[in-house]
């Protein structure tokens, strides 16, 4: 199975990238990784672009899978 490792400044910078594109600025909503030389954490491919969408529309043909119930609240929350 193929790896990548997401820090929180990644993620917080996905989330935050969502949010600018939500007020209409120009962002692509995307990452892209080529840390396959991290010492601890490399990834396990040569390079990758992550694509941060909202829910509604991704879940298009489908209902969200579930998550820890511990989770589901914060992001009920959001």
């Amino acid at each position: 199975m193929e790896t990548v490792y997401l820090s929180r400044r990644n993620l917080l910078t996905l989330l935050s990238k969502l949010d600018r594109k939500a007020i209409g600025e120009a962002t692509e909503c995307t990452l892209i990784k080529r840390d396959n030389l991290h010492p601890k954490y490399p990834q396990t491919m040569e390079n990758i672009s992550i694509v941060a969408l909202e829910d509604e529309d991704y879940y298009t043909e489908r209902k969200a899978g579930p998550v820890s119930p511990l989770d589901e609240v914060v992001i009920k929350g959001r």
